[in-house]
Parts: structure tokens; C-alpha cells; sequence
């Protein structure tokens, strides 16, 4: 065997699944407005950020350069945003929300947050809190911090 009981087992699908409906609610509720959930992602982060590299973007998002590349080509396309080399660093690009980036940013905002409260539909104050605290240990379990600060390049 495994060395996993079955409530073990099934605690990991349910996460997984969590997981999955979680970014297919939001899929759903963003289709109306053109946007893929990666896709926000980015918009999110730059209106976040403001003007950022695409290093620094893609380490926050946790996507490679290339997937990144193509998620800012789309958005690129669509007048969302716009790139330009850094001013202090000509081999590095920086993305900023264009106009129409930002008004889609304030249009979705709620998205996200609408998402979250079907999801927690009657869960206690104190239930909320005690998952996210579960749910931390659990990431913290699972981080290697080697290899993460390795991929942002960030000094350990």
C-alpha cells in the first residue's frame, strides 16, 4: 500500500478538485468579458504591481517566460496592455496596463470575489479562518524554498 488512509486519499482529491471548480467558476463568470483566468492573472498583477518586468511577472505568476510570452501577446493584441524595454536595462521589457487594461481590471474586479463567497457559503468566521490556517501548513509543507527562491531568483 501507500501509507495513505482513505480519508488521506480522499483529501487530496478534494483539494484537487477544489482547486479545479474553483478556476472553472472563475472561467465561467470572465467569459463574458474575453478574459482567461492566466489572463486576468497577469492583468491583476500589473494593475498590482504597476509597471513590471516579464521575469518578475512570470516569477509571480509561477508560469515560465515562454507560457507568459503568450499570455502578453493576447492581452498585447487586444489593446490591454503595452510593453516597452526598461529604461535602466535595455535587455529587460516591462508590461503596463494600457486605458482599456485598467477599465477591464475595474470591470472584473468583483469576479473573483464573487467566486470566493459562492465557495464559502456557509462557512463559520472560525471555519474560515481554521482552513486558510490548515491550508497555509499545507503550502508550507510543500514549498521548497531551494528551488522556489532558485526560480525567482531571490537570495535565500
Amino acid at each position: 500500500m501507500d501509507g495513505l488512509t482513505e480519508s488521506q486519499r480522499a483529501m487530496g482529491t478534494l483539494m484537487s478538485d477544489v482547486s479545479r471548480l474553483l478556476r472553472r467558476r472563475f472561467e465561467d463568470a470572465a467569459k463574458s468579458f474575453g478574459v482567461t483566468l492566466p489572463q486576468w492573472k497577469a492583468l491583476s498583477t500589473i494593475h498590482k504591481q504597476g509597471d513590471i518586468t516579464q521575469v518578475a511577472l512570470s516569477a509571480h505568476l509561477d508560469i515560465d517566460a515562454m507560457t507568459l510570452s503568450g499570455i502578453l501577446d493576447r492581452l498585447d493584441k487586444r489593446g490591454l496592455i503595452e510593453r516597452f524595454v526598461h529604461p535602466d536595462d535595455s535587455r529587460a521589457k516591462l508590461a503596463r496596463l494600457t486605458p482599456a487594461g485598467l477599465a477591464l481590471v475595474e470591470q472584473t474586479s468583483h469576479i473573483g470575489a464573487e467566486v470566493f463567497q459562492r465557495a464559502i457559503q456557509g462557512l463559520s468566521a472560525d471555519d474560515i479562518a481554521a482552513l486558510s490556517q490548515h491550508l497555509g501548513r499545507v503550502r508550507t509543507n510543500l514549498i521548497d524554498h531551494n528551488q522556489d527562491l532558485a526560480q525567482t531568483g531571490k537570495a535565500s
